[in-house]
């Protein structure tokens, strides 16, 4: 089961189950994870559970968060990385989350160059089904928001839009397919100018617009 092992110093002070698919870190006792520590925001960060993997992203805290020992923003976790917040280290607990990310990193890694082949007039007439390839990037072109009249490519695995306390969306690369997923707001993000509960993940298709806050977007792979 994936956890957290909350560490003060050298000493294990207690073992955080991970059952949540938001957890927020923070000095204010209303958090999932409070941690009394004036070093530590009252919202300082929080993990983030994006299909099977977890992300630990800053909430703009005043002192940040390290993983690893490095300062990030956002940034997947993999089984005993750790995490630095103030006095605490929260060490992360998930074999299995690993081996997904190294299979991740497979596929962004793998690219197979073919000749495209026509399919035969034999399997047309036959109605044969043809195999969908699934898209590897995407281009995401921006009509509002801080990034008007900018396009950016996506290629890795997951593509943030919006800021922390406001509304938020993530577009994630999978096998299949580019999916988007409602992470952090009051309102869901709207596609083609309809609004969906994308909380476990929407796929995307060619030329879908995409609206989250004051971010509105055209997706093409």
């Amino acid at each position: 089961m994936e956890k957290l092992i909350i560490l003060k110093g050298n000493e294990v002070i207690k073992e955080f189950p991970l059952t949540l698919q938001k957890v927020s870190i923070g000095r204010d006792p209303e958090s999932d994870l409070p941690l009394n520590d004036p070093a530590i925001s009252r919202n300082h960060c929080q993990l983030l559970k994006i299909f099977n993997n977890y992300f630990i992203e800053d909430l703009k805290s005043t002192n940040g968060t390290l993983h690893n020992s490095r300062a990030i923003s956002k940034h997947i976790l993999k089984h005993d990385d750790t995490i630095q917040v103030g006095a605490y280290t929260l060490r992360y607990q998930n074999p299995e989350a690993q081996a997904a990310a190294i299979e991740e990193d497979d596929m962004d890694k793998t690219v197979i160059i073919k000749t495209p082949v026509k399919p035969s007039p034999t399997a047309v007439a036959a109605g044969k089904p043809l195999r969908k390839i699934a898209p590897k990037t995407a281009m995401v072109r921006f009509f509002k928001g801080p990034k008007q009249g900018k396009s950016d490519r996506i290629e890795r695995s997951l593509y943030t839009i919006g800021r922390p306390g406001g509304q938020v969306a993530a577009i994630a690369r999978r096998p299949q397919g580019f999916y988007l997923l409602h992470i952090g707001g009051d309102d869901y993000p709207k596609i083609n100018n309809k609004a969906v509960d994308s909380t476990a993940g929407v796929q995307l298709h060619e030329g879908d617009v995409v609206e989250v806050g004051e971010n509105l977007m055209e997706i093409s792979f």
